[in-house]
């Protein structure tokens, strides 16, 4: 049987940004595949024994994609310190047991995956430092990258670095399914001894995986890569007991050493203290940068720049140790408001592609955009009255009213399977 789903707008969410008026997409139900995209008239006239749904109010898009998020990270409601990254780090570690809170982390995570279908999401990159979230992400209903998350820089304590990491990883690779991929991050080059980090460069490049990494959050690690001084040289004195701390990497250093995944779907999240050096690194390896606003203007008071050519720019939300909840539209909100000097109109079409296409490319997913072939995630918000219509006068801000005025979709489907 064939489905046909339409609405008054339709986002294709092409570089071009394409709005196909009283648009629709065509699908065989049950059947990951988009089979056409047009006008609903034309695809109702040639499939006509399909099943129509058409919202004349509505917006149809690619469901939305938080290319990186920490599910496990939610047992707290305001006890972190925020304005700085370094006073953040020490009262995540001072916290450490009360965030992981075991009794209740599976409702917590639970609730964590509604709020993305609440909003729209279809998938999400899912960064797991120990594997507590796995079952659940497996059994929802979203489109998961899985990345099993190694940190440790004790170099005594490698072996078990490594066993632990590994034995999450495999245990995720029995999990594949069409809607689950596992995959490895390395958590950060203040954080990962290089020899635990090459072991998973080389899985993640014979295995031909998605691999994400944080990469010069803050101006802390910027200068303790480039100098081993300043907050982290206290930070490993104090945690570690090493009298004389030394960095493993320069950022330089740890963009080469992810070389063999240049044809790999990989991603740095953050990079808001990257210059044109890493931003050069970055293009040859064909990386993309995650950013997370609202992350990032909680721990660092900045946000990454929009002048970045030629890397492909994704958004997530963050865990909730740095971001007050895992609404991606109140992201796109946020974000609406952190660049003041921008046009508004061409940084929403921008926002709303990092939350789409721009997601699709960063964790290797077919989907994020809406076209003959891809996969059937899509969502489609219905609003009281159609958004702003173009005239001769006035270009379509339709973009921007959605970004302003979507709350939940009435219908979003993943996989081509109906979750809302």
């Amino acid at each position: 049987m064939i489905e046909i789903w339409g609405a008054g707008q339709v986002f294709i969410c092409d570089e071009a940004f394409s709005i196909i008026h009283n648009g629709g997409i065509a699908f065989e139900k049950g059947a990951d595949r988009i089979l056409e995209v047009g006008e609903y008239k034309a695809l109702c006239a040639r499939y006509p024994h399909a099943q129509m749904h058409f919202f004349p109010q509505g917006v149809l898009l690619p469901a939305l994609i938080n290319a990186h998020v920490h599910f496990e990270f939610g047992a707290h409601l305001a006890q972190f310190c925020y304005g700085d990254f370094g006073k953040w780090l020490d009262s995540l570690m001072a916290n450490r047991e009360h965030i992981l809170n075991i009794a209740h982390l599976d409702s917590i995570i639970h609730e964590s995956v509604q709020e993305q279908i609440a909003c729209g999401v279809g998938s999400v990159g899912a960064v797991s430092s120990y594997g507590y979230d796995m079952a659940l992400l497996v059994q929802s209903p979203l489109r998961v990258v899985y990345f099993n998350e190694a940190i440790g820089s004790n170099a005594g304590a490698l072996d078990a670095l490594y066993a632990h990491t590994f034995e999450r990883f495999e245990a995720s690779k029995a999990l594949r399914s069409s809607t689950f991929t596992p995959a490895l991050a390395l958590h950060s080059p203040y954080s990962l001894h290089p020899l635990l980090a090459q072991k998973f460069i080389d899985i993640a490049a014979s295995e031909h995986l998605a691999l994400s990494a944080h990469f010069l959050e803050s101006h802390h690690e910027r200068e303790w890569l480039l100098h081993s001084s300043g907050y982290f040289r206290g930070f490993f004195q104090k945690l570690a007991h090493i009298e004389n701390p030394k960095a493993l990497y320069s950022p330089q250093s740890f963009l080469d050493m992810l070389s063999p995944l240049a044809h790999n779907p990989l991603s740095l999240t953050h990079c808001l203290y990257a210059k044109e050096e890493e931003y050069t690194q970055m293009r040859a390896l064909n990386a993309s940068i995650i950013t997370c606003p609202r992350s990032n203007r909680l721990l660092n008071n900045t946000f990454l720049p929009l002048n970045i050519e030629h890397i492909n720019i994704a958004i997530g939300t963050d865990g909730k140790s740095s971001n007050n909840n895992l609404n991606l539209l109140d992201e796109l909100r946020a974000s609406l408001q952190a660049y003041p000097t921008e046009d508004i109109l061409a940084l929403a079409k921008r926002l709303i592609l990092r939350a789409t296409a721009h997601g699709a490319r960063a964790l290797g997913l077919h989907n994020g955009v809406l076209m003959a072939g891809r996969s059937v995630d899509f969502a489609l918000f219905e609003f009281e009255q159609p958004l702003f219509i173009p005239t001769q006068q006035h270009a379509n801000q339709s973009p921007l009213h959605f970004i302003l005025h979507a709350k939940r979709p009435a219908h979003l489907y993943i996989n081509a399977k109906a979750v809302l």
